[in-house]
């Protein structure tokens, strides 16, 4: 009996290079969230560094408390643009992961289907062996035995 192939090994192998290509994508999506999370822990640690120093001078200027309110105005439309990006990069997160799930479960049905496979051909050689084994057996039981040679 001929090794066992199976047929769709190229497909499988395909679909397990768009799996692993998903998952890279899905790591870069997370690196990108956790880039954007950190400038948005940077800016509101720079935040509250400046405003802690303008708390504690005793005495502020008027230019000193309009440069605090220019400050503040730009801070929170950074913060602002930086919460959207964030929520822009967790939902390409969230559809990345989706479509690795997606990409898993086609691939599983391969895999599956090659295991369904190799049963099938284990089941076929075993009853290829059995009927040479029997085949062999009945030709030996089938054999005239030969006479006896007088002497």
């Amino acid at each position: 009996m001929p090794r066992f192939r199976f047929r769709l090994q190229r497909i499988l192998e395909w679909q397990q290079r768009v799996c692993q290509m998903e998952e890279e994508q899905l790591r870069q999506r997370l690196a990108e969230a956790a880039a954007t999370q950190e400038k948005l822990a940077q800016l509101t640690a720079k935040s509250v560094a400046i405003e802690q120093e303008f708390l504690n001078q005793p005495r502020l200027a008027p230019a000193d408390l309009k440069a605090l309110a220019e400050f503040r105005r730009k801070t929170v439309a950074e913060r602002r643009l930086l919460g959207n990006e964030q929520a822009a990069r967790q939902a390409a997160v969230a559809e990345q992961r989706e479509k690795l799930r997606a990409e898993k479960r086609t691939l599983q049905v391969y895999e599956k289907l090659r295991e369904r496979a190799h049963a099938e051909y284990a089941i076929a050689a075993d009853r290829e062996l059995e009927a040479l084994g029997l085949e062999s057996y009945l030709s030996t039981r089938a054999r005239p035995r030969s006479p006896s040679i007088p002497e």
